[in-house]
């Protein structure tokens, strides 16, 4: 028996009582939006995650997108419109968001369905089990739209898939192939559609028959092996992403997708000479 619970707009999210799991689907009213993530979702997140923290009765989470595809990043045409010190804030949120993931005391499962893209991807390293379908499109494309990776593309996924992977996947954007998304470890499974139902079934099955006391510490140890790896990322990883943000060249990619002639990207000797010119404080708040 499924039961609705909550009234979010950007999320649907209904609990199953024969395996106390909780089934969360990303959605946005406009087709074209493919579940971007904007400022109300962030929030209806920080809502829903803060009740699974208290609810530990729940055994298991699924999270997937609507319409079989999971998300294509953030509402960047709505951030736009927000004041730099807005969108920094969110920034902040989101990565949090991620790092909570971690902790929550469920056993979570993303399924990314037909793939996802960017920031839309960084969702699901807080799951503890990743699942897509075999036919699926992936790419980390945060440089093709002027962004650092800020919900922890750099520096959580270091602790759940080899540097050598993400680097390539950061550096040179592209599709991925389904030998790299499951060798990485970023991909554990692959399912076909049909068998979507099936085999998700066995998997919540499985974690509801487990002794809930036990599946939670073991969940919280293997949490106390990565975690100092986390701890040090909130704060590398923001650092570099609001630097970034602060050049502002993400406007420009958008605005050059909408209009001509385009502006030019700061060149990094510009940059350079900004810092000399500016000073120690000025490039201390720029790392």
């Amino acid at each position: 028996m499924k039961t609705e619970i909550f009234n979010f707009n950007t999320l649907k999210v209904h609990v199953t009582s024969k395996t106390k799991t909780l089934f969360l689907q990303l959605i946005q009213p406009e087709e074209s939006k493919k579940n971007l993530i904007n400022e109300e979702m962030l929030d209806e997140l920080e809502s829903l995650f803060s009740w699974l923290s208290q609810h530990i009765e729940v055994n298991s989470v699924v999270i997937t997108g609507q319409d079989k595809y999971f998300s294509k990043g953030f509402d960047l045409d709505e951030f736009i419109k927000l004041p730099e010190k807005h969108f920094q804030k969110l920034l902040e949120k989101y990565q949090k968001l991620v790092y909570v993931m971690f902790f929550l005391p469920q056993t979570i499962i993303v399924n990314l369905q037909g793939g996802g893209v960017g920031p839309g991807l960084e969702l699901a390293m807080g799951a503890d089990i990743r699942l897509a379908y075999q036919e699926n499109y992936f790419s980390f494309d945060h440089l093709k739209q002027a962004l650092i990776p800020s919900g922890g593309g750099i520096g959580f996924s270091k602790e759940i898939i080899p540097n050598s992977f993400i680097r390539n996947w950061l550096l040179s954007p592209h599709s991925i192939d389904n030998q790299a998304l499951k060798g990485s470890g970023f991909i554990h499974n692959f399912l076909n559609k049909d068998e979507e139902e099936g085999v998700l079934s066995e998997m919540l099955t499985n974690i509801s028959n487990q002794a809930p006391v036990v599946r939670i510490q073991t969940k919280r140890s293997l949490l106390e092996a990565i975690l100092p790896g986390l701890d040090r990322a909130i704060t590398f990883e923001k650092k570099f992403a609001l630097a970034g943000l602060a050049m502002n060249d993400w406007k420009k990619k958008i605005n050059n997708s909408k209009k001509s002639p385009s502006q030019e990207f700061v060149k990094a000797r510009d940059l350079s000479l900004l810092l000399k010119k500016e000073g120690p404080t000025k490039k201390e708040n720029l790392q």
